[in-house]
């Protein structure tokens, strides 16, 4: 229970840092966004993520538990999610000057082939092809001007 809870407070923070960090690049208004309002709603989610993890904890400490269903945190997932939080920390640093396309495509496929298990192979197309598609969501579609960086 404690390194859950450790965990949980983790992303709490985490998603406290990434949605600063964003805060700091602009969010702008509803109807003109900024570069980081995105990234800030994003960091709130995982924050609330945290927190949800938190209740979750203190409920079930208040019922009657069989500790043989519980499945106890492993060294091997800790270590993935820390590398999820640093690759999100990493993204939010670098979305400006790299910009969205290139950014969440190198993401996006680093998820896909070395969490995910995708086969490399099919997670860069798959992650160029998704990143590609939600630029045209945004910057078409919805009007949103998101950081071109490299290829601006």
């Amino acid at each position: 229970m404690t390194i859950q809870l450790i965990g949980n407070c983790l992303w709490i923070a985490a998603g406290l840092f990434i949605a600063w960090l964003a805060v700091q690049m602009g969010v702008g208004r509803l109807d003109e966004p900024g570069a980081g309002m995105m990234s800030a709603g994003l960091g709130g989610v995982i924050a609330l993520i945290g927190l949800g993890g938190i209740i979750n904890l203190l409920m079930k400490r208040a019922l009657p538990q069989d500790p043989s269903t519980q499945e106890p945190w492993t060294r091997d997932m800790l270590l993935r999610i820390a590398g999820i939080v640093l690759l999100l920390i990493i993204y939010v640093v670098l979305f400006e000057r790299i910009g969205f396309l290139v950014l969440t495509s190198v993401l996006m496929a680093i998820l896909f082939g070395g969490f995910a298990g995708i086969r490399w192979i099919w997670a860069i197309p798959l992650a160029v092809t998704l990143a590609a598609a939600n630029y045209a969501l945004f910057t078409l579609a919805l009007g949103t001007q998101l950081p071109p960086g490299i290829l601006g």
